[in-house]
């Protein structure tokens, strides 16, 4: 019994391990992708639900982001407790695991474009730098 809880905190922190991972090179990558887009990075990307909404906005614009983080509320439930009182806000449990799925879905999707957007930005930069060095040196040398 000994070696399946060690085996189980073992396999607990290496998921909490890659979880902080993915968090973090998300964030990185949406202070990137905001410094691409707007010239300054956001601290929205390391805030939990704001993230989402700046994976959005960056990628299509506000109303998807709005979405995103609509879907991903809808998806949950929240339960509130006052004294002996308990609330139990969400929606029904087949509901709540399809929009669950759709908000997987169209977050993998979004992040997918978002990367492929900031990569057509960085080449972008790349061509446009590049014209503007040769645009330079015709300049110098034709004088």
């Amino acid at each position: 019994m000994e070696e399946i809880s060690g085996f189980f905190y073992f396999f607990m922190i290496f998921v909490i391990l890659i979880v902080v991972a993915c968090y973090a090179a998300l964030a990185i990558f949406l202070n990137k992708f905001n410094k691409k887009l707007y010239g300054e990075p956001s601290v929205m990307a390391w805030i939990p639900f704001a993230n989402i909404y700046l994976l959005g906005r960056l990628t299509f614009n506000k109303d998807a982001g709005y979405g995103l983080v609509a879907l991903f509320v809808l998806s949950g439930t929240l339960t509130l407790t006052f004294d002996k009182t308990t609330i139990i806000l969400s929606l029904p449990n087949i509901l709540q695991i399809i929009l669950g799925a759709v908000f997987a879905g169209a977050f993998v999707a979004v992040l997918i474009f978002g990367i492929r957007k900031y990569g057509r930005l960085k080449t972008n930069n790349l061509n446009n730098k590049y014209e503007e060095i040769t645009k330079a040196n015709d300049e110098f040398f034709n004088n």
